[in-house]
């Protein structure tokens, strides 16, 4: 190695040859290993080179297909072999046992979402991604017409042979195998619902969540509804991950590796997770659209898909300036309990109730989990922190004691979580249900400003991890092809900007 005069100069040559790969923004190299001469190259990545590789459309397909092999292999297990008929629910497993989850709670999962959908009053539905058909067989029977399309062939076998076992007329439905953003032979306005019911966490990027969402609203008639359900929530991932490493980790776990398990599981995500602010730009950008509403996923169930899941209602035409405007009152501010609410409904029985920042019970826990293991201090076992938190008070709302409460003393409740808190707040709207002066108006929710962000703002990005992998591989090769052997980096190290010395912490 050169003499330590000749080291600045040399480091300058690394860093212009990797200056000119159209996959890096910025880089910087250092000497790791002085007895060696060990060179780390620390490079930041170009947003737009990673955000093409992960749009290609060869790409796309083969994430789609992936996924299109895995739905067909669940579907020739033993699970959905011996499914009950009409509830096939092969492959629907708990990230925290990796088991599946109970049937009682795929169940409660299941009515919900069909008492959510037939409130829209549907006569004509296309729904996408219609699965092993725990909607279809529930709400078709009541409708028109139902087109539902999957595009898993082993799938839409078993919705078949389920269809066929079950009897009686199934005329009015048509089961197409296609993509999600095949729309051939759809026509234009041709149904008043459109249903995506868990199936956008599978979507390969947020271009392709976009092609769907448009090619619905093209087949939408004015007047109908988009439902887009069962939607992984964004602000919610970390608060998701410390939930699930907390109930895998060991109790000797330290707290400081708990959290290198967390942010793993945040950043290796393979699915696509949406913030509810995706949804409100698309609906504000979108003439044919009113409003969009964020609602949390109604069920008495403690899992994850009443947790960190929403529901989202897209509007198809009238007028967005005919919203419901209230004041709102904040409930930190007193932290009002279930029964000073029921107690207000029932003695002073208000008009309206309209709260925002409600604590959420069924996230509470984990959200001190998370502060406990982000603080400064953070000391300790895993075993303890789960100790500490059997016993920690707490002051939020389950959801459905809400609609209870309404439901006793006569309202009609909305929740929302519009307003994107990453604790898993969520603001709620009551009124007399006999009051019909409200009747087709939308709430105006306190919400989060998009005004002016990109799309792609309010999504992760799934698999970079994979593509962040190939670039570092790339830029290896790249690099002993360019550069003489003793310059050539023995590490490359991806960062989210460049470090000031060699104690830089990788991205």
């Amino acid at each position: 190695m050169s003499s330590e005069a000749e080291k600045p100069s040399q480091f300058d040559k690394v860093e212009a040859l990797l200056g000119q790969h159209p996959g890096v923004l910025a880089a910087k190299v250092l000497c790791e290993d002085s007895t060696h001469g060990h060179l780390t190259a620390y490079v930041v990545p170009r947003n737009e080179y990673l955000g093409a590789a992960l749009t290609d459309l060869d790409e796309e397909r083969k994430r789609i297909q992936k996924w299109r092999k895995t739905f067909d292999l669940m579907q020739m297990g033993k699970e959905a072999a011996t499914a009950e008929l009409g509830f096939n629910i092969a492959g629907w497993n708990s990230s925290y046992t990796r088991q599946p989850i109970p049937a009682r709670e795929m169940l409660d999962w299941v009515e919900s979402t069909v008492a959510h959908i037939s409130s829209l009053r549907p006569q004509e539905i296309l729904e996408i991604g219609c699965g092993t058909g725990l909607l279809l067989l529930r709400i078709a029977p009541k409708c028109k017409r139902y087109v539902a399309t999957d595009f898993a062939p082993a799938v839409l076998g078993k919705l078949r042979k389920q269809m066929n076992q079950i009897g009686g007329s199934w005329d009015s439905v048509e089961l197409l195998e296609r993509s999600a953003d095949n729309f051939d032979s759809i026509v234009d306005g041709s149904f008043d619902t459109i249903v995506i019911n868990s199936v956008t966490q599978h979507f390969p990027n947020v271009s392709y969540l976009i092609r769907v969402m448009e090619g619905a609203l093209r087949a939408l008639r004015p007047g109908g509804n988009l439902f887009i359900g069962d939607v992984r929530s964004l602000p919610l991932l970390e608060l998701y991950a410390t939930s699930v490493e907390m109930y895998q980790a060991p109790p000797e776990l330290s707290l400081a590796e708990l959290r290198e398990r967390i942010d793993r599981r945040v950043k290796q995500q393979e699915q696509l997770v949406i913030s509810p602010a995706f949804f409100l730009a698309f609906a504000n950008r979108n003439q044919k659209l009113s409003g969009a509403e964020i609602r949390l996923k109604r069920g008495h169930s403690d899992n994850e898909l009443t947790r960190f899941r929403y529901d989202v209602v897209l509007h198809a035409g009238g007028n967005q300036n005919e919203r419901i405007d209230v004041e709102w009152r904040d409930w930190t501010v007193n932290e009002e309990g279930i029964k000073d609410i029921r107690r207000m409904l029932k003695d002073n029985q208000p008009d309206r109730v309209a709260v925002t920042g409600i604590r959420n019970a069924r996230v509470e826990k984990d959200g001190m989990a998370r502060e406990r293991v982000l603080s400064a201090n953070a000391i300790g076992t895993a075993g303890e922190l789960k100790r500490e938190l059997e016993v920690a008070t707490t002051s939020g709302i389950e959801p459905e004691e809400l609609f209870s409460a309404g439901k006793e003393n006569g309202y009609r409740v909305e929740l929302s979580w519009a307003s994107c808190h990453s604790s898993g707040s969520y603001d709620a709207f009551l009124s007399k249900m006999d009051d019909g002066s409200e009747t087709g108006k939308l709430i105006k929710w306190p919400q989060l400003s998009t005004s002016g962000e990109e799309l792609a703002k309010f999504t992760n990005v799934p698999g970079q991890n994979i593509f962040k992998e190939r670039l570092i591989q790339q830029l290896l090769s790249y690099c002993n092809e360019n550069l003489p052997q003793q310059l050539a980096p023995i590490a490359l190290v991806l960062v989210d900007e460049l470090p000031s010395d060699k104690k830089a912490s990788p991205d």
